[in-house]
């Protein structure tokens, strides 16, 4: 009896590593270090590992893991609250209705279609919180972070990658 809540306690454990890894980096990313950089400039982490994960795991990560990683990053960031949840689930509607598309295909294909789902997405929300301040803000800013997203989305999928394939069996 003991075994089997053990086995069923790493399943689940298992089943929800996408999310935890998704909001460690999230959480991650918002850290103030101290480098050149001002502390406003960094990916959109919570973008990135949605795609990568609905794009790998759909199976595993699913529309509560974007819920709870759009929830947690609204929590932690000074934005209005929901729109970062609302740009991840504006991503999870792309994603899964192109999934189909992107199956079975070579990362560099990946990574450009990566490209016009980190702007769209990135769009709604810049969308939504020019409506929330009454005004439109600057869409250089906008540009310039879908360009870092877009430049990151190789490194932040190894390590996607790496927790993938040391701790996710293919059968979870």
């Amino acid at each position: 009896m003991n075994d089997a809540w053990d086995e069923s306690l790493k399943a689940y454990f298992l089943r929800t590593l996408p999310l935890l890894c998704s909001i460690i980096l999230v959480m991650m990313s918002y850290m103030p270090f101290n480098i050149l950089l001002p502390t406003s400039i960094h990916p959109a982490m919570g973008v990135i590992c949605v795609y990568y994960w609905m794009l790998h795991r759909p199976d595993v990560f699913n529309l509560f893991s974007v819920f709870c990683l759009g929830l947690v990053e609204d929590l932690i960031t000074a934005a209005p609250l929901g729109s970062n949840l609302f740009q991840l689930l504006v991503l999870y509607v792309l994603i899964s209705n192109l999934l189909k598309y992107f199956n079975g295909k070579p990362f560099e294909v990946m990574w450009v279609g990566f490209l016009p789902a980190a702007f769209l997405s990135m769009f709604a929300r810049w969308f939504v919180v020019s409506v929330y301040y009454g005004q439109f803000l600057p869409l250089g800013m906008l540009g310039f972070s879908v360009l870092i997203t877009v430049a990151a989305y190789p490194i932040i999928s190894l390590v996607n990658v790496l927790v993938q394939n040391k701790f996710m069996a293919d059968e979870v």
